[in-house]
């Protein structure tokens, strides 16, 4: 198990629990820390944290381990637990100034009607490894991060920003201005995925695993992107599906790069 933050839709702070997800909130983000809690058992691995808290004068507590389950309302919180400020959510100008600023190579994730924090969790993980800088979605549509997601993501959402979507389509004109290509991704049709040349600026849309990509999205791309496979079964989880194709871009842009 590893690390989980607690957040909610009006709340500015949010609790960070689990050893991985405070060490990414340390080392990315230390002044949005309000507090930190910490067992007996964590003190020497935490301890750069605590010297940072009693130089910039940030409250921490030793507690015991019951004491922590309690502040942090999980069992999961693996001896230390972080209240900080929570991390934001770009909107729809945002998102294209982003973009705006982005060289090539480089890729974005669009979710279509992806919802479930595991995947979502996992999809970051994988974003982030492979340095896909942004996951963005349907304002409507697109989760916030969740407990599941940061422990799936293992700190990989400090280093992924998220987008939520006022108007896709606008988004996607904005993106082709830059020189993005947007490819929808498929479990059978369309152009393979390791035979076909990705352009060095792409928004790859993944869609949910009931439904696949919307038939509105889907007249939305520039083209459709298939990941080849033996065909039996229908397809491939959300997050798998992203992996491979971050793993490609990486492959065909980055991984002779210097």
């Amino acid at each position: 198990q590893h690390g989980i933050v607690t957040m909610s839709r009006s709340k500015s702070e949010m609790k960070y629990y689990g050893l991985h997800a405070c060490e990414a909130l340390f080392q990315n983000r230390a002044a949005d820390i309000i507090r930190v809690y910490v067992t007996n058992e964590r003190m020497k691995e935490c301890g750069p944290l605590l010297k940072w808290c009693a130089k910039n004068k940030k409250a921490y507590h030793v507690v015991t381990d019951a004491e922590l389950e309690k502040v942090s309302t999980s069992v999961h919180h693996e001896g230390v637990t972080i209240l900080a400020k929570a991390p934001d959510v770009l909107d729809q100008k945002e998102s294209e100034r982003f973009i705006t600023g982005c060289r090539g190579p480089v890729a974005v994730f669009y979710f279509d009607g992806v919802q479930n924090p595991h995947n979502i969790g996992s999809v970051a993980r994988s974003a982030a490894h492979f340095s896909i800088p942004l996951i963005v979605g349907p304002k409507e549509k697109l989760p916030l991060p969740t407990p599941a997601m940061f422990r799936i993501a293992q700190g990989a959402c400090e280093h992924v920003r998220f987008a939520a979507l006022d108007n896709p389509k606008e988004f996607f004109t904005c993106a082709r201005k830059e020189g993005f290509k947007v490819i929808a991704t498929s479990s059978h049709k369309g152009v393979s995925l390791f035979t076909g040349k990705l352009p060095d600026k792409v928004v790859f849309v993944l869609g949910n695993e009931v439904e696949g990509v919307s038939k509105p999205i889907l007249n939305e791309a520039d083209s459709a992107g298939a990941i080849p496979g033996s065909g039996i079964v229908e397809s491939l989880n959300v997050a798998v599906s992203a992996s491979l194709l971050a793993g490609e871009f990486w492959r065909q842009h980055r991984a002779s790069a210097p």
